[in-house]
């Protein structure tokens, strides 16, 4: 039987109930690591965009390239923040990233419900995007990370499609991912997939492949405009540095692993095989092309998350280096198959055994619930970053100041940077921030 021939469930008070939660827990673990970070930390992009806005205007800031992509979500974002002083901007994009946190739990949980999996599963899958330990490290309630949400979702979407598909909700939202992030493009192929599977009707495929396809190209050609465009450096190296950062990435499902050469029992040492990256990289693929070549629609939807993920991180990986945030939908890609191919057994299983297994993983996962130091210390702090620089400007509007957001970003002052996405602004507009 087609689970998604079952009939419709009002899903909408418990979706929206969990998208509550999971705003609550985005927000809760800057919190549990440093309540100052929810006045004070100021991130990277998350201050620039706002900045840009502030000095150049909205429209001129909506499609200026940045590091090569256009960033379209963050840029509206930063529209919003641009409204509200200065001073009270990290309030106002912890509250617009936790925002977009609970929107993703919400549509994901009501997706996979109207699909037909189960709640625990369903709620599980939803959670990730706000419990996983990696999401802790650096993106988690980052506005310029909202990519990460938006093509966790978008692939929830493609690979468990809904018979009644809710056609051009969806098409806006790829249309926005695709602005955001170029990544999008990979999605496409498991688009055309679900096409020639059948799993998607060609006229409601042929939309999405359309209008996703067109946010690309434009997301492409604007960024060729870029006065510094992203530099790609592809090599085998960058290939080797994300196969081994691969099982570092699993890893980080149980806090406090790793594979470095250990010290044990005083006097030995253990050190891994330097294949084990390869074997890692390698199952994974098996894996996903297996369940991917059987008939079950659901097997092939999880098959597809496994693929996804690896592409996903492989794709800016290898043109660039293996950074944590690389890693971060491939994780959750992978949990959420995971999950997915264990709702049959979740569902027969007793409720004390569910829960048994749910406080097993709290505990496991505890250590690294509130997020890191990295994420939540104001370095510097942006109410004192503020008063710098509006003292500063005092002396004399006709300077331009430079502010600096968390983590001491961006480096050297911004001089990598281009106008008007650059931390410059003329005192004359400065000095009017308190």
């Amino acid at each position: 039987m087609d689970v998604r021939s079952q009939k419709p469930i009002r899903l909408w008070p418990a979706a929206l109930i969990l998208g509550l939660a999971s705003a609550i827990i985005s927000v809760g673990r800057l919190w549990l690591a440093n309540p100052e970070a929810l006045t004070k930390v100021l991130w990277a992009e998350d201050g620039l965009f706002p900045i840009c806005v502030n000095k150049a205007g909205f429209l001129a800031c909506l499609f200026d390239p940045y590091a090569g992509y256009l960033h379209l979500l963050p840029r509206l974002s930063a529209g919003v923040i641009a409204l509200f002083p200065v001073s009270t901007w990290p309030v106002v994009a912890t509250f617009l990233a936790a925002v977009f946190a609970g929107l993703t739990t919400l549509f994901t949980f009501w997706w996979l419900r109207r699909y037909g999996f189960g709640v625990v599963a369903s709620t599980a899958v939803a959670l990730l995007p706000v419990i996983t330990p990696i999401v802790g490290l650096e993106s988690i309630n980052v506005i310029a990370c909202v990519y990460m949400l938006m093509l966790f979702l978008a692939m929830v979407m493609l690979a468990f499609p809904l018979q009644n598909f809710p056609l051009w909700p969806v098409a806006v939202f790829f249309v926005i991912t695709s602005l955001t992030i170029p990544s999008m493009a990979i999605l496409l192929v498991v688009l055309v997939f679900q096409i020639a599977v059948r799993q998607i009707a060609i006229r409601t495929g042929g939309i999405l492949l359309l209008v996703t396809a067109l946010g690309v190209v434009v997301h492409w050609l604007i960024s060729q405009t870029a006065e510094k465009p992203r530099v790609l450096q592809t090599s085998v190296d960058t290939l080797l540095q994300w196969v081994q950062a691969v099982p570092t990435a699993i890893l980080t499902f149980v806090p406090g692993l790793g594979l470095s050469p250990q010290t044990i029992f005083t006097n030995y040492q253990s050190r891994p095989s330097d294949l084990i990256s390869w074997l890692v990289v390698g199952g994974l693929l098996v894996l996903g092309v297996s369940l991917v070549v059987r008939h079950s629609a659901r097997n092939r939807g999880i098959g597809l998350l496994v693929l996804a993920g690896l592409a996903l991180g492989a794709l800016p990986s290898i043109v660039g280096f293996a950074n944590n945030r690389y890693f971060v939908v491939p994780c959750l890609l992978w949990a959420a198959a995971l999950v997915t191919a264990l709702d049959p057994l979740l569902q027969r299983s007793r409720w004390w055994a569910v829960g048994l297994a749910g406080a097993v993983i709290a505990v496991v996962w505890w250590p690294a619930m509130p997020a890191s130091a990295w994420r939540t210390t104001p370095a510097p702090s942006w109410p004192d970053e503020v008063t710098r620089v509006v003292a500063q400007c005092k002396t004399d509007p006709g300077l331009t100041e430079r502010p600096i957001f968390t983590p001491f970003w961006p480096p050297n002052w911004g001089d990598g940077l281009a106008e008007p996405s650059h931390p410059s602004i003329p005192c004359v507009v400065a000095y009017k921030w308190n």
